[in-house]
Parts: C-alpha cells; sequence; structure tokens
C-alpha cells in the first residue's frame, strides 16, 4: 500500500459535518476532483470520491462498495426496522423485487390528481399574503402529504402524522432534546404504520400498504417488519429529499429569473429543468460504503473495511462530464445524473419525486410566479445532516395572489 503520507495535500480538508460545507460544498468539492479525487481524512478515517466517473463505477460495483454496514459514516441506521437502502445482495434483491411490485408506475401516476389538489390547497392557504416560509408551508408540507396518502393515512390523522414525522424528520446531533424527541416520534409513527397495517391485512384497500402486504414472488411475501421498514425509508428519504429538491429549485430560480420566466411561459421545460436542479444542487450529497477488498484508484490503496464517501453533489459538479458544470441553465441537455443513485441501488422513488417537483412547480409558478428570496440566499440556515442539502427555512415575498 502506498504511504497516504505521501499522496496528503495539506492544503485539503474536506469536513462534511462543517459550516462551510452546509453552506456551500461546491468549491471544496472542485478541489477534491481537481487535486485529492480519493481523499483520505486522516482525522475521522474516512475516504472520499468526488469525481463522476469513479462515483458511477463504485455504484455499479456493490459487491466491493457495500451497503450493508450503513450508508452514513457514523454506521448507525435510525431504526432498528431492516430498509433495503442498507442492504446487500442477495436480501436487497429479493426485498427489492418485492417492494416494486407494490411500487410501481401505475401507482405513482394515479396519485396525481391528489398531489395536485394537495398543492394547491397548500399553496391557497398563503398565495393571498405576499410572504411566506416556504419549507414549513409547502416544500416540506407536501411531500409528507403525499407519503401519508400513498401509505394509506386517514385524512383526520394527517396532521398528527405530519408533527410526528416532522420530530422524526428535525434531529439534530448537536440537539439532543431533538434526538430524544425525535427517538419517541419515531416509535409512534412505527405503531401508526403497524396498525394501519394489521388494518389493510383485514381489509385490503387500493393504497401503498394493501400493495405491499399482497406483493409476493414465488410465494414468498414480506414480512411486518420488511413493510415497516420500508414504510419508515419512504418517510424519511421521499420526504426530505424531495423537500429539498423543491426547496433548491425555487432557490436556483430566484438566482436565475429568466429562466423561471421561461418556465412559467412553457410549462414543457419543467421535465428538464428538474433535472438540471437535481444536477446542479442535488438534495443528496453523499451516502457512505464499506469496501470489502483493496481498492487501487488514483495511485492509492484504499484498505478493505474503509468507510468511503460517495459525493453525488461533486459529481454533479464536474466538467468532465457536463459543459460548463457550475452553471444552472435549464435548456441543458442531461444524459444522466446520479442525484437518484446508479445501479442496484437506483431510488425506487425517482419518479415519485420527480412528479411531486413537476406539480409543485406548475401550481408555484402558476399563483406566484415572482418569488424572491426574503433574505441574503448565503445566510439562509441550511439543514444539518451532511448527507442531504436544502435550506432549514426559506422566506419568500412575491406578489400576492387573488
Amino acid at each position: 500500500m502506498k504511504s497516504i503520507d505521501r499522496w496528503h495535500h495539506p492544503q485539503v480538508r474536506f469536513d462534511p459535518y462543517s459550516e462551510q460545507c452546509r453552506r456551500d460544498p461546491y468549491p471544496v468539492y472542485q478541489t477534491l476532483r481537481d487535486r485529492d479525487p480519493a481523499y483520505f481524512d486522516e482525522e475521522r478515517g474516512f475516504w472520499a470520491l468526488s469525481r463522476f466517473a469513479d462515483v458511477v463505477t463504485a455504484l455499479h460495483d456493490p459487491e466491493t462498495f457495500r451497503s450493508g454496514e450503513g450508508i452514513v459514516l457514523e454506521g448507525q441506521p435510525r431504526t432498528s426496522y431492516p430498509m433495503i437502502i442498507a442492504m446487500d445482495p442477495p436480501r436487497h434483491s429479493q426485498l427489492r423485487a418485492l417492494v416494486a411490485r407494490a411500487f410501481t408506475a401505475r401507482t405513482i401516476a394515479a396519485i396525481g390528481p391528489a398531489i395536485r389538489g394537495l398543492a394547491r390547497e397548500l399553496i391557497d392557504a398563503f398565495a393571498s399574503a405576499g410572504r411566506v416560509e416556504l419549507v414549513e408551508a409547502f416544500s416540506s408540507a407536501l411531500p409528507l402529504l403525499v407519503i401519508a396518502e400513498l401509505l394509506g393515512v386517514e385524512r383526520e390523522g394527517l396532521a398528527e402524522f405530519r408533527r410526528l414525522a416532522d420530530l422524526v424528520l428535525g434531529q439534530d446531533p448537536a440537539d439532543p432534546s431533538s434526538l430524544e424527541a425525535g427517538g419517541a416520534a419515531s416509535l409512534a409513527l412505527l405503531e401508526r404504520i403497524r396498525g394501519i397495517v394489521n388494518q389493510r391485512r383485514d381489509s385490503p384497500r387500493d393504497d401503498l400498504i394493501s400493495a405491499l402486504v399482497a406483493a409476493a414472488i414465488d410465494g414468498e411475501r414480506l414480512d411486518e417488519e420488511e413493510i415497516l421498514g420500508f414504510c419508515y425509508l419512504l418517510i424519511l428519504a421521499g420526504s426530505e429529499t424531495t423537500t429539498n429538491l423543491i426547496a433548491n429549485g425555487v432557490l436556483a430560480l430566484a438566482a436565475h429569473p429568466e429562466q423561471r420566466s421561461e418556465l412559467a411561459a412553457d410549462s414543457t421545460l419543467l421535465p428538464n429543468a428538474i433535472e438540471e436542479v437535481l444536477r446542479w444542487d442535488s438534495p443528496v450529497q453523499s451516502q457512505a460504503r464499506t469496501t470489502s477488498r483493496p481498492v487501487e484508484i488514483h495511485g492509492r490503496t484504499i484498505p478493505t473495511g474503509a468507510k468511503v464517501l460517495i459525493l453525488f453533489g461533486s459529481a454533479g459538479r464536474d466538467d468532465h462530464e457536463y459543459a460548463h458544470a457550475g452553471q444552472f441553465d435549464i435548456r441543458r441537455r442531461i444524459d444522466r445524473h446520479l442525484t437518484f443513485g446508479h445501479g442496484i441501488h437506483f431510488c425506487l422513488g425517482a419518479s415519485l419525486a420527480r412528479l411531486e417537483a413537476q406539480i409543485a412547480f406548475e401550481e408555484l409558478l402558476r399563483r406566484i410566479p415572482d418569488w424572491r428570496i426574503d433574505a441574503e440566499p448565503r445566510e439562509l440556515e441550511r439543514v444539518r445532516p451532511y448527507m442531504v442539502r436544502g435550506p432549514a427555512r426559506l422566506p419568500l415575498v412575491f406578489t400576492p395572489a387573488d
């Protein structure tokens, strides 16, 4: 193994937990891609891959870059229930095939009218005020309500569902009280879902939990813990990432009002614009993997058992993959990006996130097309987890709608 010290660049320090990275990680990513593409952090003991080609190669080699020991540097899941995102084959493949039987394109398409109704209801509540804190009022609320709709949560239970989910998603390692509240909310949320699962076993409906209960391949079905694990993953990943996708898109279009005007005039540009938001300011910045063997890369050897941070956010700004990668351009041709992953762990909810974002921006552009950020964008408080990126709060001002 080549000496790590020989390749160490003292001027390069990547600390994913730092305030600098929370506010703007992209200059650090650029330095990593240029100077230290197989970065090793001696203080925290992790590696990081920042170039598009290296990230996609790792994602397509799940035997070497394994997920089963945790997909965060800390290696600790938020729940003990099995989640396919943190599994390796063969069990991952078996469970994913079962879940995919329930989480189909038909399931997603059928919920489109409900998503639009929820989006309009949320916007109606603030459109005439001329200002709003968008995360709480819309970008966080919409995905949670959509997931509740998918899971078959009754309308009168939505407020409590959202309250519990907000506590789970609001956990901050620097705030012990938030961890305690989030843990209690997690248990309460899982018990609510368990109750729905038991109801659907007796009286199936046309919802996702009923489909999960019924899904079978070669006589095998998901057990209750596996159903709860998938529902919990859907609540966390499905709401957290879509929340940030919508909020990051609002920020990007506020910074590029001429492109926002194009979208308001021609909604057929929206699907590509959403892909550009996903590439340019990814709501999912990174995931971790653990190596099962030594890996030779860029003249260095990543040892067996090493934690490797896969930097999706950096890959999206790699000039070797995208011309003028640092520029935001809703008309850019995008053949591929890695925000939803690649390979066996490609996000099952990608089509749902895209549909939610499409409807969210159609309705925002229809009702409040001239929004501005009511703060200095660089000073906005950001969500704390290093794996994701988005504003914790997003104050907007706009011309009041009728």
